[in-house]
């Protein structure tokens, strides 16, 4: 899975007065100050966004990038980012393993979810706490 992902986001600027909108989204929209307020705006917004459709399952792939003439910022969204920013709320797995191994862990005193987020950390290749 690609893990970078470019969204236009759509912006007007009239007498100082910055709007902006994403076509792809229609809750993101609003008025700012900066054009850098636009982009961290719309940044955060849209990260927000795309976690929720990440956990859904849903498609997350940006629409097209046609820029039809109009002023557009692209907003760089990397998922690995997001999933790590927003998602740090434990879960619930259900884990099938051999009652040997159950019976060692258990004798050993280990976690067996410290364990398995040990090694799938160490299989993904993160060193984060």
């Amino acid at each position: 899975m690609n893990n970078i992902f470019l969204y236009p986001i759509n912006f007007l600027e009239e007498n100082g007065h910055w709007t902006y909108e994403s076509l792809q989204f229609e809750v993101i929209h609003g008025e700012a100050s900066t054009l850098q307020e636009v982009y961290t705006e719309s940044k955060k917004a849209l990260e927000a966004i795309i976690y929720e459709q990440v956990i859904n399952h849903k498609d997350i792939v940006p629409d097209s990038l046609e820029l039809e003439g109009k002023s557009t910022l692209i907003i760089e969204i990397d998922i690995k980012d997001v999933l790590e920013k927003f998602g740090s709320t434990p879960i619930r797995k259900m884990v099938s393993l051999p009652s040997w191994l159950s019976y060692q862990a258990e004798k050993e005193g280990l976690s067996l979810s410290k364990v398995l987020q040990e090694a799938l950390k160490e299989r993904l290749h993160r060193n984060e706490g």
